[in-house]
């Protein structure tokens, strides 16, 4: 269930830049982890190609490709016959690599040939280098998302920033201070300054500042702690020691994850372990994100709470239980009314059952939703599995305007109706809205002004580049005078 809705004014006021300003960076952040994720998951099995034999590398590809269908067939007699003796139960096996040269020598292609293949036997696999990159990569889109906040903290308390300030003997030179052209200026090399002392800083310290400054406890905001934590220190080991274990990994992970493990062993990075890192940092960096907007934006709970409703919806549909579970538990937590409360809840209990937990089905069974709108009542028959109710309140609510073509499609509550013959007949009903998604989702931008524009502004050119409303940071949007499109924050 998604629940999202727009600040009701045109011009946003300084508590609402705000909260729009960490809303996008939050956004920012789950759009390029959802890249990474997705860039992983059809990655992989192209980069397991090129660490086989038949696919080992592009140049070695590439020759075979150029060879004649002879050519190809004297290649695969030799492997063929390389073949033929491991599989011979005698000890005195040929040289592999003798075994290929005495078929290819006397062709014109042999030599180049065997420099390609002697070159792909000796080359690393390239997948653990592709998986460790991209743990490394998932840990610094953190890192961004991390700075970036903390940025913001400071904007929007300049008394923290004066109370650091006083920390210091001198903030700023004679010569800096000269070179400043406003007050604008020594704020932001003053905040860039705690940024980057804070940046260079550890894990722990990040953690201190948090808590110190916002009350914040980074605990709270993680699926697994332990885990997390070991994410962090893995990337550290990773990018400085050749992702073998070191002393201050063995001392700064969980005793789960140093068992078994010495200085100098080989830390292991596989598709699953990429999956979950990935996940663990987008809900903890969202979250916190969140809870830093609740904190400091007390009168936006609701465009909050709007935005994590979103989150949760988008990662149910892909089916990430992990990162909904943790996120509407937080939800249920700041939400600002019943609905907010049930749609959580409804999601929550979506999860719950998507990783398998039976525990799910007496907590519905025993919530009594008869005098809660149709909205609540359709997802108690889905969640007991009560399809012919379902079914009978799933069409009464279409008809009613109730639900929209999306929700039909694409609302992970309705899985179990999916296929059977009533949803088809339904389905086959159905048309798709005009301007599905698009007509107020996407500007369109000037190349070289960089003016947003609605589609319909006849000042809009076949170079203009489109934009999603969700990608547009509030702050430093420029908005056509003409067409006035309003950013739906």
């Amino acid at each position: 269930m998604s629940q999202e809705k727009p600040f009701a004014a045109d011009e946003l006021t300084p508590t609402q830049l705000f909260a729009a300003r960490v809303t996008h960076m939050a956004d920012t952040f789950w759009w390029r982890i959802d890249a990474l994720l997705e860039v992983a998951d059809v990655s992989i099995p192209e980069v397991t190609k090129l660490d086989s034999m038949d696919e080992a590398s592009s140049s070695f590809s590439k020759m075979l490709s150029n060879l004649s269908k002879g050519s190809v067939a004297k290649v695969d007699k030799a492997f063929g016959k390389v073949e033929s003796n491991l599989n011979d139960s005698g000890d005195d096996v040929p040289n592999f690599m003798e075994v290929i040269w005495a078929e290819v020598k006397t062709e014109t292609w042999g030599p180049a040939f065997m420099m390609h293949l002697h070159e792909t036997l000796q080359r690393p696999p390239r997948l653990p280098i592709f998986l460790q990159s991209t743990t490394v990569s998932a840990v610094s889109n953190f890192e961004v998302l991390f700075s970036d906040l903390v940025a913001a903290y400071y904007r929007v308390t300049p008394q923290a920033l004066e109370a650091a300030s006083r920390e210091k003997d001198k903030e700023f030179s004679l010569r800096e201070l000269k070179e400043m052209e406003s007050l604008s200026d020594a704020i932001d090399i003053a905040i860039g300054r705690r940024v980057d002392e804070l940046m260079f800083g550890s894990f722990g310290e990040w953690k201190r500042f948090f808590a110190d400054k916002m009350n914040l406890k980074f605990e709270d905001y993680a699926i697994d702690w332990e885990f997390l934590q070991e994410v962090f220190q893995r990337r550290h080991v990773i990018v400085h020691n050749g992702g073998m274990a070191s002393r201050r990994y063995l001392r700064n992970v969980a005793p789960k994850y140093s068992a078994d493990v010495v200085e100098g062993d080989s830390l292991p990075v596989d598709h699953d372990y990429v999956t979950r890192a990935a996940s663990e940092l987008l809900a903890f960096g969202f979250l916190l994100a969140i809870a830093m907007g609740v904190k400091l934006a007390k009168g936006e709970i609701e465009y909050f709470n709007s935005k994590l409703h979103k989150f949760i919806y988008r990662n149910l549909v892909k089916g990430r239980h992990r990162i909904v579970e943790k996120c509407a538990t937080f939800g249920e937590g700041v939400a600002q009314d019943m609905d907010d409360e049930l749609t959580y809840r409804v999601n929550r209990w979506i999860a719950r059952r998507g990783m398998g937990d039976e525990s799910v089905r007496p907590e519905v069974e025993n919530w009594d939703a008869r005098a809660l709108s149709s909205r609540y009542r359709l997802a108690k028959h889905c969640l007991l599995g009560e399809d012919e109710a379902a079914m009978a309140l799933l069409e009464a609510q279409y008809s009613a305007g109730e639900l929209g073509f999306e929700d039909i499609i694409e609302w992970p509550l309705l899985q179990p109706l999916r296929g059977t013959d009533a949803y088809v007949s339904l389905t086959r009903r159905m048309e798709v809205p005009e301007g599905w998604h698009l007509s107020d989702a996407i500007l369109y931008e000037n190349p070289n002004s960089r003016t947003l524009h609605l589609r319909k502004c006849p000042l809009v050119r076949s170079d203009f580049r489109r934009k999603a409303v969700d990608q547009i940071d509030p702050e430093s949007a420029s908005l056509c005078k003409r067409c006035k499109p309003v950013l739906a924050h």
